[in-house]
């Protein structure tokens, strides 16, 4: 497909910081429209699934993503369970609520560029809010208070428009999900309050997100951190500790 100027620009930079051409995939599965991935041997690839279209917009998307990578950003953040609390569901439920807050700090910090490319970045995301809320309103009945709450710091720190988080608080409030709203506004803030622009900031804004979404039961803190040679550059891994409340 045809890219603008910027986003090429973009791609070529990512180029000389791997080293590498850029890789794109089209598989027929997977878990989320599209994602960066950098492998074993340094090849910077965008992965994209085959029935969703490859938009400029998200190969820009992704090519920010590997060169937040590329800078020292964190490439996964991975938990450490204490006191043996350690379960199937408890590892899946920590992966998927850290995929979404981890990367709405990301986004945070690198929508303003997709924005300034003429880009609407949250376009999806907004258009999923609207088909659950405010179309769908009984959607979201079948959620979880931590669901309500991911899904309102998402709204607030990744869409551009006001009125959207705005009109998601009222409808949090006639139904009577005060609790899951306070949440996420209060993760929402840890983002913006603190204004991240660092890998260790990064850190610092997630533990705060997580730690207030999981108040009454889980509290979390960094283990340490491991660095991986991939080609031209290294890749991060945090961990977090993350023990029962007790």
């Amino acid at each position: 497909m045809f890219l603008g100027l910027e986003t090429e620009k973009l791609w070529l930079e990512v180029e000389a910081r791997y080293g590498r051409p850029v890789r794109t995939e089209r598989p027929p599965e997977l878990e989320a429209n599209a994602e960066a991935v950098v492998t074993d041997n340094g090849t910077p690839v965008i992965r994209i699934r085959e029935s969703v279209e490859p938009t400029e917009g998200r190969i820009a998307h992704e090519l920010l993503h590997l060169q937040m990578v590329s800078e020292g950003f964190a490439y996964s953040i991975e938990p450490r369970f204490r006191s043996g609390s350690v379960t199937a569901e408890n590892l899946a439920l920590f992966r998927r609520t850290a995929e979404v807050v981890h990367n709405g700090v990301l986004h945070w910090m690198f929508y303003p560029k997709l924005r300034s490319m003429g880009m609407n970045p949250s376009e999806e995301f907004g258009g999923q809010l609207a088909e659950t809320f405010f179309t769908g309103a009984a959607a979201g009945d079948a959620m979880t208070e931590q669901d309500l709450a991911l899904n309102f710091f998402k709204a607030s720190i990744e869409t551009d428009d006001p009125e959207i988080p705005e009109r998601l608080a009222a409808h949090y409030l006639a139904s009577g999900w005060q609790v899951p709203l306070d949440t996420g506004r209060a993760m929402a803030e840890s983002v913006t309050n603190s204004r991240p622009d660092s890998p260790e900031r990064e850190v610092d804004v997630f533990l705060a997100c997580m730690n207030r979404l999981f108040k009454e039961n889980v509290a979390l803190s960094v283990l340490g951190q491991t660095t991986q040679p991939r080609g031209a550059v290294q890749v991060f891994t945090v961990t977090v500790s993350i023990g029962v409340k007790r």
